[in-house]
């Protein structure tokens, strides 16, 4: 096939997602979609491949996994029909990263013939379970997590299934978000169908089939010809911690090895603690998706995303792990502990690579806010994600206040914020001296105060880095601690757990979220004089800092 078609194809395929994934973010109805963009969009050939993937949140990369020969053990080729439409969320089975990502499936008919499907992924606001915003640490159990869905039809023949409909919109606390961002998921495979079908008819079966085998392998090509050119051949290891467990203050080991050889990776996971009790279990796709984004940031950051990529790499990890958990563990609080498990990923795939090594990183703060809004008595969850810093790299500081690794979606916009829900904004700004000094200082964390104005209020909490900072490498300071604090600078004060999941809140309380900073790069004393100064004029660093870390 001629290259040149092929890669008309393999954009066309790329801007079919890309144009899905804008559509549904601008006819989504919660916060969570139309304003953090908590969601991505993909494309999967008939034996379940991905052909390609518009990925807001890196979280996302494995849920295309199991998706396809999950919904065709049910629901045989042969009684497919054009206008039937999918709803699945279940981790164990589709291998979407928890209950939240309710995952949408349009089979594509050319000829009267599947050929592909057109998926949206989307974290609904709530799906049940024994808390509001269905997210928590502590949870021992799935079945605690919420509603758990096998591929069903939402859609039969182009015809609605209302039943199956309510009954999804049933098990959530906010049913007025549900139902406009499941709206929302199905605008977005209608309009990925059509471009689909334009593509086909443009170009015909044959000319796509084998032009997508082609993609598959040059990405393949690309990224194994990048690992033998840019890595050093070997084996390399590292290991970090997460805080605790979230039923108990022990905390958990996680450790990767990776060996590089002949243009593949090979990442043993076996050294990680066995799955644990709670919540921060994560499911295998979405340590396989772990994986594939530090992969990808590393060898080809600007490639395509497809199963090319996932070709280079072979994930190992014995069942019962907590990046390998057996059903019924709970795993809905999974990408805090992923976080840690990138970083430890970057630290050894960055031994082989040290031109671009990247200190650890301050992963965000998880709050989620529920309660009545007085305003319209209307039940309400807030889901939010708080970013930290990036840990610094041998050429760059680390980037301030900073979505790293797996989560990428945007802070809620503070007006946004105080639109939707009962909460005001009174403080928000970055934290002196919380990246780690360094000859590259690490990225700095943020502080945000909320005051709250609800009614029955309660907050889920979830973090990592409160207890063991993120690291510097070669010399570098460690970055500093996460922290959720209720009503500072009171005689009420309290320091909040780092996972918890329904703390009560009463009107006029304030919550202060501090999340923590990255790494520094090199020894501090190499840092340059004119990087301090400015720092220390942009009330980065304080005079103490610049002093005591700096000399």
């Amino acid at each position: 096939m001629h290259n040149g078609t092929t890669e008309i194809i393999a954009s066309a395929l790329n801007a079919c997602t890309k144009e899905m994934l804008v559509s549904l973010i601008r006819t989504a109805y919660s916060p969570n979609i139309k304003e953090r963009g908590d969601c991505s969009t993909a494309i999967c050939d008939i034996q379940g491949r991905t052909l390609a993937l518009a990925a807001n949140a890196p979280a996302h990369l494995g849920a295309t996994l199991r998706l396809v020969p999950q919904i065709l053990k049910r629901f045989p080729l042969e009684k497919l029909m054009p206008g039937d439409i999918f709803l699945a969320n279940d981790p164990y089975i589709v291998g979407v990263t928890h209950l939240n990502d309710c995952t949408v499936a349009y089979p594509v008919f050319v000829d009267g013939a599947p050929v592909a499907f057109v998926v949206a992924v989307a974290h609904h606001s709530d799906v049940g379970g024994r808390v509001p915003g269905s997210e928590a640490g502590d949870s021992t159990s799935i079945f605690q997590e919420g509603i758990r869905i096998p591929p069903i039809r939402i859609f039969t023949a182009g015809q609605i299934n209302n039943d199956v409909v309510e009954l999804f919109l049933l098990n959530s606390r906010t049913p007025h978000f549900g139902q406009g961002d499941l709206m929302a998921q199905v605008a977005s495979v209608e309009r990925g169908a059509s471009r689909l079908l334009e593509l086909y008819g443009k170009y015909g079966s044959d000319t796509v089939t084998a032009c997508v085998d082609a993609m598959l392998a040059a990405t393949e090509k690309r990224v194994t010809e990048k690992i033998k050119k840019e890595m050093k051949e070997g084996v390399y290891e590292a290991e970090d911690w997460l805080d605790e467990d979230g039923i108990s203050d022990n905390p958990v080991h996680l450790a990767a090895s990776v060996r590089i050889q002949d243009g593949q990776i090979e990442v043993d996971l076996s050294g990680c603690d066995a799955q644990i009790g709670s919540g921060k279990n994560i499911p295998w796709p979405h340590t396989l998706a772990t994986v594939y984004c530090v992969l990808k940031s590393f060898v080809d950051p600007s490639g395509p995303i497809n199963e090319g990529l996932f070709r280079a790499v072979s994930v190992k990890a014995p069942e019962g792990l907590v990046v390998n958990p057996i059903a019924p563990a709970a795993v809905s609080s999974r990408n805090i502990t992923s976080m840690i498990l990138a970083d430890v990923l970057t630290i050894a795939i960055g031994k082989a690579f040290p031109g671009r090594q990247m200190a650890f990183s301050g992963p965000f703060q998880g709050t989620i806010l529920s309660g009545r809004d007085p305003r319209n008595n209307v039940f309400f969850i807030d889901y939010e994600n708080f970013c930290g810093g990036q840990g610094a790299t041998c050429i760059n500081d680390g980037m301030d206040a900073v979505h790293v690794h797996m989560t990428n979606t945007s802070n809620l916009p503070v007006e946004s914020m105080e639109l939707e829900f009962p909460v005001v904004v009174e403080r928000y700004e970055l934290i002196p001296d919380s990246g780690g000094a360094g000859e590259y200082r690490g990225g700095m964390g943020i502080l945000r105060d909320l005051r709250m104005y609800g009614e029955d209020m309660t907050v889920a909490l979830r973090s990592a880095r409160q207890k063991f900072p993120a690291k510097g490498l070669h010399g570098g300071s460690p970055g500093s601690l996460g922290a959720f604090i209720l009503n500072p600078g009171t005689p009420g004060e309290m320091a909040l757990p780092s996972t918890s999941s329904a703390t009560p809140l009463k009107k006029g309380d304030l919550l202060r979220i501090m999340t923590p900073g990255g790494g520094g790069m090199g020894k501090p004393g190499q840092r340059d004089k004119n990087g301090i100064k400015a720092d220390l004029l942009n009330g980065k660093i304080s005079e103490i800092s610049a002093r005591q870390d700096y000399g």
